[in-house]
Protein backbone atom coordinates (compact mmCIF):
# COMPACT_ATOMS: atom_id res chain seq x y z
CA UNK A 1 0.00 0.00 0.00
CA UNK A 2 2.90 2.61 0.51
CA UNK A 3 4.44 1.87 -2.66
CA UNK A 4 1.14 2.97 -3.94
CA UNK A 5 1.68 6.34 -2.28
CA UNK A 6 4.54 6.97 -3.32
CA UNK A 7 3.44 6.20 -7.17
CA UNK A 8 0.62 8.75 -6.32
CA UNK A 9 2.87 11.54 -5.39
CA UNK A 10 5.58 10.57 -8.03
CA UNK A 11 2.98 11.49 -10.71
CA UNK A 12 1.27 14.52 -9.20
CA UNK A 13 4.64 16.12 -8.68
CA UNK A 14 5.61 15.03 -12.49
CA UNK A 15 2.25 17.00 -13.36
CA UNK A 16 3.13 20.16 -11.49
CA UNK A 17 6.67 20.31 -12.93
CA UNK A 18 5.53 19.69 -16.46
CA UNK A 19 2.51 22.91 -15.66
CA UNK A 20 5.22 25.05 -15.94
CA UNK A 21 6.73 23.65 -19.02
CA UNK A 22 3.87 23.92 -20.90
CA UNK A 23 3.05 27.36 -19.38
CA UNK A 24 6.14 28.57 -20.78
CA UNK A 25 5.76 26.48 -24.48
CA UNK A 26 2.32 28.40 -24.58
CA UNK A 27 3.74 31.64 -24.14
CA UNK A 28 6.74 31.21 -26.69
CA UNK A 29 4.34 30.38 -28.91
CA UNK A 30 1.95 33.30 -28.70
CA UNK A 31 4.79 35.63 -28.29
CA UNK A 32 5.19 37.56 -31.92
CA UNK A 33 7.92 36.81 -34.08
CA UNK A 34 10.82 38.80 -33.97
CA UNK A 35 14.61 39.82 -35.02
CA UNK A 36 17.08 40.10 -32.25
CA UNK A 37 19.75 42.30 -33.78
CA UNK A 38 23.41 41.80 -32.38
CA UNK A 39 25.88 44.47 -33.30
CA UNK A 40 29.73 43.44 -32.98
CA UNK A 41 32.76 45.36 -32.73
CA UNK A 42 35.20 43.56 -35.30
CA UNK A 43 32.77 41.53 -37.64
CA UNK A 44 29.95 42.44 -39.19
CA UNK A 45 26.47 42.64 -37.35
CA UNK A 46 23.59 39.99 -37.60
CA UNK A 47 19.99 39.49 -37.01
CA UNK A 48 18.88 35.94 -35.37
CA UNK A 49 15.73 35.04 -35.84
CA UNK A 50 13.61 34.56 -32.26
CA UNK A 51 11.92 31.01 -32.91
CA UNK A 52 14.59 29.37 -35.13
CA UNK A 53 17.83 31.11 -33.88
CA UNK A 54 19.30 31.10 -36.92
CA UNK A 55 21.60 34.20 -38.17
CA UNK A 56 21.73 36.13 -41.18
CA UNK A 57 23.44 39.59 -42.51
CA UNK A 58 20.22 41.30 -42.68
CA UNK A 59 16.32 41.96 -41.82
CA UNK A 60 13.79 40.27 -43.94
CA UNK A 61 9.73 40.25 -43.64
CA UNK A 62 10.07 36.54 -43.16
CA UNK A 63 12.89 34.17 -41.87
CA UNK A 64 14.62 32.75 -44.35
CA UNK A 65 15.02 29.85 -43.04
CA UNK A 66 12.13 28.67 -40.66
CA UNK A 67 9.64 30.94 -42.92
CA UNK A 68 8.33 32.35 -39.87
CA UNK A 69 6.96 35.84 -40.50
CA UNK A 70 8.12 38.49 -38.53
CA UNK A 71 5.81 40.61 -37.06
CA UNK A 72 7.19 41.98 -33.79
CA UNK A 73 9.92 44.85 -33.68
CA UNK A 74 13.32 44.36 -33.49
CA UNK A 75 15.23 43.96 -30.31
CA UNK A 76 19.15 44.75 -29.79
CA UNK A 77 21.28 42.54 -28.16
CA UNK A 78 23.74 44.65 -26.59
CA UNK A 79 25.43 42.08 -24.30
CA UNK A 80 27.11 40.35 -27.29
CA UNK A 81 28.61 43.31 -28.14
CA UNK A 82 29.69 44.42 -24.99
CA UNK A 83 31.66 40.91 -23.93
CA UNK A 84 33.21 41.63 -27.38
CA UNK A 85 34.49 44.68 -26.33
CA UNK A 86 35.73 43.06 -23.37
CA UNK A 87 37.61 40.69 -25.11
CA UNK A 88 39.09 43.03 -27.74
CA UNK A 89 40.46 45.32 -24.23
CA UNK A 90 41.80 42.34 -22.86
CA UNK A 91 43.56 41.45 -26.24
CA UNK A 92 45.14 44.96 -26.66
CA UNK A 93 46.00 45.71 -23.63
CA UNK A 94 49.43 46.63 -23.47
CA UNK A 95 49.93 45.85 -19.53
Amino acid sequence: MTWLWILVSALILLMVAGGGKREDESRKKTESPHWIYHPHVISSDDYECSRCRARFRREAAACPKCGIRMSGKTVKDEEEWIEEEEDLEDLLDDD
